[in-house]
């Protein structure tokens, strides 16, 4: 059986849409990862019962008018009406063991075997315009309310936990959609002995979330692990996957790592906001002498460009906003990387799978095969990749990568370290970024405080007598910060410091040339935004500990 039209040729075949308006609807959803029938609703290019009848027709699913339907009560108590909600799915009537549900998106194979999954039911999905939909979950679910879950809601889903059956689901997304309120980027499961711990990281620091019964452990783990397809049989064996979730509207990935404990399966859920990945140049956060340098690096035609930092500390996103400043349709671009976080338009992305013997350093040897004008390696990690990729650069390619260095500066030692040699860094290197993630000053509840003496030790004689401080409201969670701004430290060698390195110059020498003409450190950045109130000294110690410039 052939495969069906995709829904836009087929809308603009039977002359509902323009070409031109297919295209810019295409466009926006590159940016946006919103379903098409959705963009091209808000657009104006068609309304809504067009599309569902084309839907029909498209999907080969039965389209159904909800205005007429009056759906059995019994159904309705298999679904949670805020999942109903957030899905779009509205349960109709139960025949035998089949349960008949209207969705706006029939074909989503993940959806319907999550239904499955939640009322133990098989699913006979029918088609029903979005708003109808809406309109009828409004109707028949009379005690839905409006926000999310409080506190006190979810109390009552844990008294009335079970370990089989629907509670377990509803506490499950209770906590995922918990996190994901709070902009968590990490959900953390951790078994004790007599409990269970759940944490999650805001703004790069750990907090309590909640403590659950020790019977909880399992199944919720099990839950978790069946939305990603894993083995819910192995809890001993790491275990890696990743899910698609729906959270206010918006399509998040989460990816989940699991591993035996000592007291039972440790789990981690990575949240990954398509926001945090797509943001252009200007959106970093760089100071202006760090941004002028480091357009000026991108600017080169080929060369290696290092961003370094530890885990989490935002590599990947500075990675990305740099392709997204260099792209150009003249060009050919590639990416290396472990997983692929985010797709990008015009870029061929390659994830790496060493299981099967796909390395970055066998990936960047076949990839240099494909004619490429930039390569950006997801992370150098042994000397046959760095080796590679700085051959690359030497041919005329323009390489980025990321490192784990302290500073930027270092990245020289680090290199050399790894078995490259001088002469090659020497002739390739074009520059090196090092950056920190610290946590925003609460702009609701931010006030002038004068500096500890701790605090002014760190900074020594540049310490300012004040900065400016969170005292904790209810808009930050009490913790006196928002969000995070990035530190950026940008390295761009001159012919001195080219010189240096292939003679095998130290460290401290390179960088007392540097600073002597106007590099700045980590800490004297750190020191700008504390000024202007972006951030706190006390966030400088604890993200940079007792880095020197």
């Amino acid at each position: 059986m052939p495969l069906p039209p995709k829904l836009g040729e087929l809308l603009v075949r039977l002359g509902k849409i323009t070409q031109e308006q297919l295209d810019a609807a295409l466009e926006e959803q590159q940016r946006t990862r919103e379903p098409l029938g959705q963009i091209l609703l808000r657009r104006g290019y068609l309304d809504e019962a067009t599309l569902a009848q084309v839907l029909a027709d498209q999907q080969r699913a039965e389209l159904v008018s909800l205005k007429e339907i009056e759906p059995e009560e019994a159904a309705l108590r298999l679904l949670d009406p805020r999942f109903a909600r957030e899905h779009r799915v509205l349960p109709l009537k139960i025949e035998g063991n089949r349960l008949v549900v209207a969705m706006a998106r029939p074909s989503d194979l993940r959806l319907i075997d999550e239904l499955r999954f939640r009322t133990g039911k098989e699913i006979e999905p029918k088609l029903a315009p979005d708003s109808e939909i809406l309109e009828a979950i409004r109707r028949h679910y009379r005690e839905l309310p409006e926000e999310e879950e409080t506190p006190a809601q979810v109390e009552v889903i844990e008294h009335d936990l079970t370990l089989e059956g629907a509670p377990v689901v509803q506490l499950a997304d209770a906590i995922l959609r918990e996190a994901m309120a709070a902009r968590a980027s990490d959900l953390h499961l951790e078994p004790e002995e007599h409990e269970l711990k759940v944490r999650m990281r805001v703004d790069g620091v750990m907090t309590d979330l909640r403590t659950l019964p020790k019977e909880m452990e399992g199944p919720l783990a099990a839950r978790y692990k069946v939305l990603a397809g894993l083995d819910i049989a192995e809890k001993r064996r790491p275990q890696d996957g990743h899910f698609t979730y729906f959270f206010e509207g918006r399509r998040l990935e989460v990816r989940i790592a699991t591993v035996g404990a000592l007291w039972g399966e440790a789990v981690v859920l990575r949240i990954i906001y398509p926001s945090g990945v797509r943001l252009g140049l200007e959106q970093l956060g760089m100071l202006p002498p760090e941004f002028e340098k480091f357009t000026r690096l991108l600017a080169r035609p080929y060369g290696i460009l290092f961003v370094t930092g530890p885990t989490g500390s935002g590599k990947t996103t500075t990675l990305y906003a740099a392709l997204q400043h260099l792209y150009t349709p003249e060009k050919n671009f590639i990416t290396i990387e472990d997983p692929v976080e985010f797709p990008l338009k015009g870029v061929n992305q390659i994830p790496v799978q060493p299981r099967i013997g796909l390395t970055f350093a066998t990936v960047l040897r076949a990839v240099l095969r494909l004619d490429p004008d930039v390569v950006m390696v997801g992370e150098i990690r042994d000397a046959e990749t760095l080796e590679t990729a700085l051959r690359a650069a030497l041919t005329g390619h323009l390489v980025l990568a990321t490192l784990h260095t302290n500073d930027a500066i270092s990245t020289v030692s680090r290199l050399v370290e790894m078995g490259a040699e001088r002469h090659l860094v020497a002739s390739t290197l074009v520059g090196a970024v090092a950056q920190r993630l610290v946590r925003r000053v609460c702009p609701q509840c931010g006030r002038p405080s004068p500096l500890t003496p701790e605090e002014a030790a760190f900074l020594g004689e540049a310490a300012p007598e004040e900065e400016r401080r969170g005292e904790g409201c209810g808009y930050c969670r009490g913790s006196g910060y928002k969000g995070r701004v990035g530190i950026y430290e940008v390295f761009t060698p001159d012919r001195e410091i080219i010189r240096m390195i292939a003679l095998g110059e130290n460290e401290t020498r390179i960088r007392d040339h540097a600073k002597a003409r106007g590099h700045r450190g980590l800490k004297e950045v750190g020191l700008e935004l504390v000024q202007r109130g972006e951030t706190t000294v006390s966030e400088l110690m604890r993200v940079l500990g007792t880095l020197e410039d």
